[in-house]
């Protein structure tokens, strides 16, 4: 009687889990968000990994816009930065620096209103056709000669400086040479001398050779000797403003001397032979 009573017990303990348990029950992990449910294996299953890998690949409308408008802002702040980088060279600028290139385009322009007063009081002679004949003759001589000049195939004299530069180190190379050239042709230069030896034209070359500076092939050594035509104060600021010429020979990387000299009469008498065209021809009117 007791045995049976005792297994009555034991088989009742065992039956009362199961039946807590209902069918309709929901069990705790079932509340849990799809992304955090654990898989077999107890670790959680990637549906949260794979909506945000959905959401890279294949952007919504709203998601297009917004790169749209932060690539906008973007570009926009690029700008501005270079454009503040851009005008620190002249707000950096000395105000003596600042004087003397607005000296030297005052004095470019008003070469260039000559020139064009001089040019319509051409046109005005030759439209009145009095005596048109002989001021077209005199007109195309005197342009002969202007280009002439320019090009270097006739001697030249005016004022101008005279460049004395001192290049102990040899470090003056064709780099350097042409920057000189470009400052003195946009401060107005019409005609520049290199040692008595080399006319600079249109087609003048710069290189480095075994021996030093080599310009047109003819090597120059130090100290070169640059004779330039043009408005002497205009060129003088021109090489002499800070980061031109003269700062450059100066300064640590060549390490020379620039001597500068204002001249009411510079001649140079280096000419360039005649450039023989072989493929080009005046187009005929």
């Amino acid at each position: 009687m007791a045995r049976r009573a005792q297994r009555r017990r034991e088989r009742d303990r065992e039956q009362a889990p199961a039946a807590s348990a209902r069918p309709g029950d929901a069990r705790p992990e079932d509340h849990r968000p799809d992304g955090d449910r654990p898989g077999r294996d107890g670790s959680a299953e990637p549906g949260r990994w794979a909506s945000l890998a959905r959401a890279l690949l294949v952007p919504s409308r709203h998601q297009v816009l917004l790169g749209l408008v932060l690539g906008l802002v973007a570009m926009g702040v690029v700008m501005q930065v270079r454009s503040q980088s851009a005008d620190d060279t002249y707000s950096t600028a000395r105000r003596t620096d600042l004087i003397q290139l607005l000296d030297g385009l005052s004095a470019e322009s008003r070469r260039l209103e000559d020139e064009l007063a001089t040019l319509e009081q051409t046109r005005r002679e030759l439209e009145t056709g009095a005596d048109s004949e002989r001021t077209a003759r005199q007109e195309a001589q005197s342009r002969l000669e202007e280009l002439s000049i320019l090009a270097g195939t006739a001697p030249a004299e005016g004022p101008g400086i005279r460049l004395h530069v001192t290049d102990p180190q040899g470090k003056v190379n064709a780099q350097v040479m042409l920057n000189a050239v470009e400052e003195l042709r946009d401060a107005g230069a019409e005609v520049i001398e290199l040692d008595d030896t080399v006319r600079v034209g249109t087609s003048t070359w710069f290189g480095d050779g075994p021996d030093g500076l080599v310009v047109d092939g003819q090597p120059l050594q130090s100290p070169i000797v640059v004779e330039v035509i043009g408005d002497p104060h205009a060129l003088e600021e021109a090489v002499r403003f800070r980061g031109g010429l003269v700062s450059e020979i100066t300064g640590p990387q060549v390490e020379g001397q620039v001597g500068v000299e204002q001249l009411d009469r510079v001649v140079v008498d280096t000419v360039r032979p005649p450039t023989v065209f072989q493929h080009a021809e005046p187009v005929p009117r």
